[in-house]
């Protein structure tokens, strides 16, 4: 009865805390929704939706860019043992949602999830009707869970993950992730090291079942056969703010045939980015700008969105972002199946364990500083043999784990009414 009540205090809390932030919340949604120019983010992100046509979808939340990414091999497998299965992909953030509909167009129909205010929630339930709810990665979201419960739709967590972060959190949100871990069905992660996090969180160990890394299966799009650049380039993908000084730094004192491609993790950076390399290089390019890239080009800087495989495939190197700085590092497994020679620094947390199997492989490169890098870059571009060496592993190793994404569907299968005779 105690734990009833506390459970019910902290719903009540988090609702109320939420409705006392909702201006700032109106506020960044309206700002987003101009920016991008996309009036269904304002709408829906507040849970107004048309009605679906749908009779009982499958609903897979993706929150960004790299869980729609994650969520395609997912997607597609769903859809090839059971071809009459409507999917609707929600995503939290526009670019998310551009990267859904350029990925994933013919087969899901796109919108946002609603803000967990309770009256949202409901309206966005109750116009889509889910057979269950498959949530990539870890996005707790209490009262989208509590209404989930409520209304008989199973919530599973597809590749559950558990940053140092969340697992280091104070004792109230521990509560609040305990809480919130009660209305979900099942989690099926991706290692036994999450399934003990999640363990650790609340859950209940016979809920939590170790199945893959997901995003091993993930299937690298079609690509042009002819480069998309005609000079040999590094790819410096995902960087962060800082990282593209830095590299451009330690680029300049190599004398190099190679162009450097800087694709930031956030396009809308480039004023910044420009404002920071400018000083050091005059002869910068830009993607959205169409600018050309001649024999006197040093910089490329690709500040768009969905153009990142494409990117990675003619690149004879890649260094992966958001891992120079305390970010976390990006997903390597896109560049390891593209056949690349992947090289990132030392902020790895949040893919651990994919930087773990790559490096006891001899599939990746780990450096732990910016002289580090440099040596590895001049070392790595001298010798194509090594390059091809190291590529041809991460490449290898990563079509070992292809199945992974079928055995996912076997357990959707087992926990979700797909049935639609």
């Amino acid at each position: 009865m105690t734990s009833r009540h506390g459970h019910s205090l902290l719903s009540l809390s988090y609702t109320l805390l939420l409705y006392f932030i909702s201006p700032l919340l109106l506020t960044l949604t309206v700002v987003q929704a101009l920016r991008t120019r996309d009036s269904r983010y304002l709408r829906q992100r507040f849970g107004f939706y048309q009605r679906t046509q749908f009779p009982k979808p499958v609903w897979i939340h993706a929150a960004s860019v790299g869980e729609v990414i994650a969520a395609e091999p997912l997607v597609h497998s769903l859809k090839k043992r059971f071809p009459q299965i409507p999917i609707i992909v929600t995503t939290g953030t526009p670019a998310g949602g551009e990267v859904a509909r350029l990925r994933l167009a013919e087969t899901i129909d796109h919108a946002y999830l609603p803000i967990d205010f309770p009256g949202a929630v409901r309206r966005f339930l109750r116009q889509i009707k889910p057979a269950c709810a498959l949530i990539m990665e870890t996005e707790l979201w209490l009262n989208l869970y509590r209404t989930c419960s409520t209304m008989n739709i199973a919530v599973l967590l597809i590749n559950g993950r558990l940053s140092s972060r969340t697992l280091n959190a104070q004792h109230l949100l521990h509560h609040f992730y305990a809480t919130t871990l009660a209305s979900v069905d099942m989690i099926l992660a991706r290692s036994a090291t999450d399934k003990d996090g999640f363990v650790a969180l609340g859950a209940s160990p016979d809920r939590v079942k170790v199945i893959g890394n997901i995003k091993f299966a993930a299937a690298a799009n079609e690509t042009s056969a002819q480069p998309v650049i005609s000079r040999p380039y590094v790819l410096m993908a995902s960087t962060h703010d800082n990282e593209e000084l830095r590299i451009l730094k330690l680029w300049k004192t190599q004398q190099r045939r190679h162009l450097l491609v800087i694709a930031p993790r956030h396009p809308d950076r480039l004023t910044d980015i420009l404002k920071q390399l400018q000083p050091l290089s005059d002869n910068i390019a830009v993607r959205s700008r169409n600018d050309p890239v001649s024999s006197q080009t040093e910089v490329y800087i690709v500040d768009t969105v969905g153009e990142l495989t494409m990117f990675m495939a003619s690149a004879d190197l890649v260094f992966m972002g958001g891992s120079l700085v305390r970010s976390g590092g990006h997903n390597i497994l896109e560049p390891a199946r593209l056949g690349k020679t992947i090289v990132f620094g030392p902020h790895m947390d949040n893919f651990l364990d994919e930087s773990e199997v790559l490096l006891a492989h001899g599939a990746a490169i780990q450096i732990s500083d910016d002289e580090e890098l440099k040596a590895c870059l001049a070392r790595l571009l001298e010798s194509k043999e090594e390059r091809d060496e190291v590529g041809a592993r991460a490449q290898s190793l990563v079509q070992q784990y292809q199945d992974v994404a079928e055995r996912y569907v076997d357990e959707i299968e087992a926990r979700c009414n797909l049935s639609y005779d």
